[in-house]
């Protein structure tokens, strides 16, 4: 009987399941996010890919065959010496994503917001925003409520290994610099949890590691940083003895529509038969929240083959962006 014990493998702890966890099991890399960035910039083959990201060819490689595994690139022989990498429909859905948190990144980081989009449908230079699907207004987080969805459990831990990258954007190694805070906070998938975490209204150090089974020096590191950087503030919730609460700040609400897109990704490619684990409903219209991310100027939804974009003075035509 001892010796049966010793050989049984401890029980995983199993977490409230959530659609964007799910998406951060396949997005939340650094190196991913930068490579999909320049994929939707039209990057497609391995030696440019190597040159704008500053990255190794090991790691890239890597990076390339994890995309192609997990269905959002695929390879093709574009001659024969040559193979190229396409976005996928499951690779392009991650577009949406990527507007949010380019918008978010060019309010908050201004001094490095090198690229512009254009509409092609309307003409004119946009903005991406939220919306809601039914009713077509601008979509906040005061005026979101959930509730669970047919899908709602637990999921496996297992799957929600997580670990800090590496590098950031002080590393200063891509040729390309958009898009690098964005990915060191969505990179970091503890971090991005957190953030999650809080528009949910869990504030505590003690809610926060139940809902995320975080260890206690991996949790007091990421509040640290966030707080650091601005998208936290620590609150006394409590005097005697002293308690603190973990707050959004304008800068952490603002990354709301990345999160409800990422959100929205993970319900559509990972939920399975069960369905979504939450369901969003905007309060304006009561129905349920389908969240779209539309143009500034007309109104429209931004589809990535119909927006271009521009870098320091060098346009290209949405044609040019997914060739």
């Amino acid at each position: 009987m001892k010796a049966a014990a010793r050989t049984r493998k401890p029980r995983r702890a199993a977490l409230p399941a959530n659609s964007a966890v799910r998406a951060l099991a396949v997005l939340g890399d650094r190196w991913t996010l930068l490579i999909l960035r320049d994929a939707f910039l039209g990057v497609r083959r391995f030696g440019d890919f190597e040159a704008r990201l500053g990255i190794t060819p090991t790691v890239l490689t890597r990076r390339l065959a994890q995309l192609v595994a997990a269905g959002l690139l695929r390879r093709a022989q574009a001659t024969p010496a040559r193979v190229d990498y396409h976005l996928t429909a499951k690779g392009l859905d991650v577009y949406p994503v990527a507007l949010m948190l380019l918008r978010w990144e060019t309010r908050w980081f201004p001094a490095r917001a090198a690229i512009v989009l254009r509409h092609a449908v309307c003409g004119r230079e946009t903005t991406p925003c939220l919306t809601c699907g039914a009713c077509g207004t601008q979509v906040y987080p005061r005026d979101v409520r959930y509730e669970d969805g047919p899908g709602a459990g637990l999921d496996p831990a297992t799957a929600r290994r997580l670990r800090r990258p590496s590098i950031s954007v002080d590393d200063n190694r891509a040729a390309h610099r958009y898009l690098e805070h964005a990915a060191d906070i969505l990179g970091d998938r503890w971090s991005w949890e957190i953030i999650g975490g809080a528009f949910l209204r869990r504030r505590r150090f003690d809610e926060i590691q139940s809902q995320t089974g975080m260890a206690s020096n991996i949790l007091s590191a990421r509040l640290a940083r966030l707080t650091r950087d601005g998208a936290l503030e620590r609150r006394v919730y409590q005097e005697r003895p002293p308690r603190h609460e973990y707050v959004l700040t304008s800068k952490g609400r603002d990354l709301y529509a990345a999160i409800v897109m990422l959100m929205r990704w993970g319900d559509r490619w990972l939920a399975g038969r069960r369905g979504p684990p939450l369901i969003l409903f905007h309060k304006l219209c009561g129905q349920p929240l389908d969240p779209r991310v539309t143009c500034s100027a007309c109104g429209g939804v931004l589809d990535p083959h119909e927006v271009s974009y521009e870098l320091a003075d060098a346009p290209r035509s949405a044609a040019d962006n997914l060739r």
